[in-house]
């Protein structure tokens, strides 16, 4: 299995209100994925970008 890990820029730092992550597939293979997450404070701005890869397995 290959070494998975989440990477994030953060754009700018935030100490308090509301965020909200928007995530969309980047790609949909038959056995690994990867997804990224937009997190944008009230005012719309974006505040970080992830990148999350995750494996899929065939149940047991």
């Amino acid at each position: 299995m290959p070494w998975l890990d989440i990477k994030s820029n953060h754009l700018y730092g935030a100490t308090s209100g509301w965020f909200t992550g928007v995530p969309r597939p980047g790609h949909t293979g038959r056995s690994m994925h990867w997804w990224q997450i937009d997190l944008r404070n009230d005012a719309g701005q974006l505040a970080c970008v992830s990148r999350i890869p995750v494996a899929i397995l065939a149940p047991r």
